[in-house]
């Protein structure tokens, strides 16, 4: 009988633990036992994790805390799969069962792609996980990456070595977002006659919110109606509030924080935004074509193009490129896609259907 362990540093509001808490939902439906092993127990997904899935917790979610916590759990459970998120808990548990010598298949999954310039000031933690690929990840008993573009990124981090390598699409949605989609929102301003646009993520480098606000300012100069309301908290909330005093934009311009039901944003929307640098692969983008809305992303590695089918479900453009997002922006408002088209086209990322296909190769 399979009894499964999900380990991941904690349950906050990002992709990966999403993922993981859709996949564990999906396995407890299908009557597989399954349990989870965070580094801290917090976060906003706790709550949408089914309530008789055991959460247990190692009290850190550093590498060294993860290689003397891995040992005690694995060998009293007597998992039959382990599977990971995170580069230090993924390593932690692949050398746990080379030196304790447990039966239980560890299955990594990668969840990011990163862009080929980073700044200097991340050397450190891309060595690390350089290393990791190359010298510990091979020992996995099978890697999910989850893109084509990830997996390709990965495996040439990793000298190609990564043969177990598959990748599988995101489990991002289920018919609850219909439902969500449909609540009401409640607007800082009146937005009767305005054009509403709106991004979803973490306020960070990667998410690039600071070129969607220059992208914006163009957008203003033009017409007066666009008003942008982006989702999300983050290290760069205080630069991005800079941003808008020094540009005059606090009528134009909210941050909302984190909603637990961004749907109902996205469904309120003419255009949704992304303007990320990279990704693993975008959730939100499922999201917003599963509730017909058109979208424009930056085509940055991996996922906005393959999930958009290279422009065919969505605008894309280059990154980090104020102008050519405020130009494509304009051209998504004038030409909207029709929503029948991208909901269908958002059925292959429904939790069953990805769940099948990661139970199928259990």
């Amino acid at each position: 009988m399979k009894k499964i362990l999900f380990i991941l540093n904690d349950l906050r509001g990002g992709g990966a633990e999403r993922v993981f808490v859709n996949i564990a939902n999906g396995f407890h439906q299908n009557n597989i036992p399954v349990a989870f092993l965070v580094g801290e127990k917090e976060g906003v997904y706790i709550n949408l994790l089914n309530p008789v899935i055991p959460i247990a917790e190692t009290g850190g979610s550093t590498f060294y805390k993860y290689l003397i916590s891995f040992p005690a759990i694995f060998k009293k459970q007597e998992y039959t799969h382990i599977l990971t998120a995170g580069d230090y808990a993924s390593a932690a548990a692949i050398l746990t069962k080379k030196l304790t010598g447990i039966s239980a298949k560890i299955i990594v999954t990668h969840h990011y792609n990163l862009p080929a310039n980073r700044a200097f000031k991340h050397w450190k933690g891309d060595w690390v996980a350089k290393l990791i690929h190359q010298f510990i990840f091979p020992d996995a008993d099978k890697i999910i990456a989850v893109s084509k573009g990830s997996l390709a990124w990965l495996r040439k981090h990793s000298n190609n070595k990564l043969s177990q390598a598959i990748y599988l699409y995101n489990p991002v949605f289920d018919d609850s977002i219909y439902k969500k989609a449909n609540e009401s929102v409640h607007y800082p301003i009146d937005t009767n006659g305005k054009i509403i646009l709106v991004n979803a993520g973490r306020l960070q480098e990667q998410k690039d919110q600071l070129t969607l606000l220059a992208a914006f300012t163009i957008l203003k100069k033009s017409n007066s109606k666009f008003v942008l309301f982006i989702l999300g908290d983050g290290p760069l909330k205080q630069d991005l509030e800079s941003y808008i005093d020094e540009h005059h934009l606090r009528q134009d311009v909210f941050l909302m924080g984190f909603d637990p039901n961004p749907y109902k944003w996205m469904n309120a929307c003419q255009v949704f935004v992304s303007s990320s640098i990279s990704e693993g692969f975008g959730n939100v983008l499922v999201e917003a074509i599963a509730l017909g809305k058109t979208i424009v992303s930056t085509n940055c590695p991996s996922g906005p193009a393959e999930i958009l089918q290279n422009g065919a479900f969505g605008y894309l453009c280059p990154v980090q490129n104020p102008q050519a997002l405020a130009t494509t922006i304009l051209k998504a408002v004038n030409s909207p896609l029709d929503p029948t088209l991208l909901k269908a086209a958002s059925q292959q990322y429904t939790v069953d259907e990805i769940v099948k296909q990661y139970i199928e190769i259990l």
